[in-house]
């Protein structure tokens, strides 16, 4: 066991070494404020505090940000050390074996502390990364949390001789499809056809009024219709999916095909027997909060499954509102923690972990899984070609299976088509899964 002391225990304390210690290291651990306690403890311990003890320990100098209580806007000083940035570096005359805060450096960052600060939004109203710390001081593609806590990790093993199997960490690929446009022209009413076709011969568009037509009479396959290709790499490659599908009204940002089509009716419930299902809750449930629940209510109802893990359409989180509001409806996984418009580590990390509500200082039951890359961010925010993705994807499995961490992938069913706008990107997905499923 390793037993940490500290003067105040605090809520953010108690959080992040739970996370630090306790998931990713995987050891069992103690956090006590009794001086004497720690001084009587044979095994190991880590000093998180200004005082000196006698005996062993490994000492991390307290910056005094895991004490306070609410938000307030700062940016924590950096430096590079050991070829990796660290946050809340320690003055020279302070001892400290790490050379800075870890705890406080995890916590800034997983918490999402800068997420509640004032920042320019895009078009979606969303934090993206350029407004990071991580993307402006370049380790936003490096899962630093896991590489600097698995550090922690060595120095307690070699310092005390712990065992070193205490821990069943290991890497995992959780593969994900949002459904947000489940077909292309299948689906539809009569109205919603009449005005599509329409549209098509106004703007000329005669290829895709051909192709609407020969799918709505039976002569073609909708293109959108990639599920049994899924299916097929679910079962050749052993995997366990997570499908997130719209099922709200009709909007702007909402596209989806009516959940109460025939089609869409029965793609969920096929798929729901093969796969987990969540939710995709709409872009306008972010400003008509009763569309949540209602969202909720109708996948439950065609999926006949109590519904618990969620996304956001776009990516779009504010915080705390988005997962206050998942809470209260009883979501209790979530898989919105990446960015649109770049790859890489939105929390720093690439371990799931618990959401801590910094306007309550507390941390909630809904586990937040760390997206890592998405087909949409590399076609049409960082516009790489599909060779250049190949390369981004490698590097991101490479640097998440050194560690023994969670990559969560993101595509939709639309890229696995034969469209223009799709070619060759079904090819980059099998290569995605042919590297995370490989064995080292």
């Amino acid at each position: 066991m390793i037993l940490i002391y500290t003067p105040r225990v605090t809520n953010r304390i108690q959080y992040i070494v739970k996370f630090l210690i306790g998931e990713i290291c995987g050891f069992d651990y103690a956090v006590t404020s009794s001086s004497d306690d720690f001084i009587k403890f044979k095994g190991a311990k880590i000093n998180y505090s200004e005082r000196k003890f006698p005996g062993k320990y490994i000492r991390i100098y307290p910056s005094g940000f895991l004490i306070e209580k609410g938000v307030r806007e700062f940016t924590p000083q950096m430096k590079i050390h050991d070829d990796y940035p660290v946050l809340f570096p320690v003055e020279e005359n302070q001892e400290c074996d790490l050379g800075y805060d870890l705890f406080a450096s995890a916590f800034y960052l997983v918490s999402r502390y800068e997420e509640y600060l004032p920042f320019l939004e895009d078009r979606y109203g969303r934090f993206e990364a350029d407004q990071s710390f991580a993307y402006q001081n370049g380790f936003l593609d490096v899962p630093l949390i896991d590489i600097q806590t698995l550090e922690l990790k060595s120095r307690l093993s070699a310092e005390f001789n712990l065992p070193s199997m205490q821990t069943s960490r290991k890497f995992t690929f959780i593969p994900t499809y949002d459904i947000d446009i489940a077909y292309a022209y299948k689906g539809r009413g009569l109205s919603r056809n009449t005005l599509a076709i329409m549209k098509d011969i106004v703007t000329f568009d005669f290829k895709n009024l051909k192709d609407r037509l020969k799918v709505l009479t039976g002569k073609m396959h909708d293109p959108y219709d990639t599920y049994e290709f899924q299916l097929w790499l679910q079962k050749k490659y052993n995997l366990n999916p997570v499908y997130f599908f719209l099922s709200a009204r009709y909007g702007p940002r909402d596209k989806n095909i009516s959940i109460h089509s025939k089609h869409f009716f029965h793609l969920i419930k096929k798929l729901g027997d093969y796969a987990e299902t969540g939710i995709h809750p709409s872009f306008a449930s972010n400003y008509k909060k009763q569309r949540l629940l209602e969202e909720i209510k109708t996948l439950a109802n065609v999926s006949n499954s109590n519904i618990v893990k969620s996304r956001q359409h776009y990516l779009k989180i504010s915080l705390p509102q988005t997962y206050v509001d998942l809470i209260r409806y009883n979501i209790l996984s979530d898989y919105s923690m990446g960015f649109a418009s770049h790859t890489g580590f939105r929390a720093s990390t690439c371990t799931p972990f618990h959401f801590f509500n910094l306007t309550e200082e507390t941390e909630t039951r809904l586990k937040v899984y760390p997206l890592t890359v998405m087909d949409s961010t590399l076609i049409k925010y960082m516009k790489l070609d599909t060779m250049q993705a190949r390369t981004k994807i490698k590097s991101l499995i490479e640097r998440i299976k050194k560690v023994d961490g969670t990559f969560i992938s993101l595509w939709h069913n639309d890229t696995l088509s034969n469209t223009a706008l799709s070619k060759g990107w079904k090819d980059v997905y099998v290569y995605l899964i042919d590297e995370a499923t490989r064995k080292n």
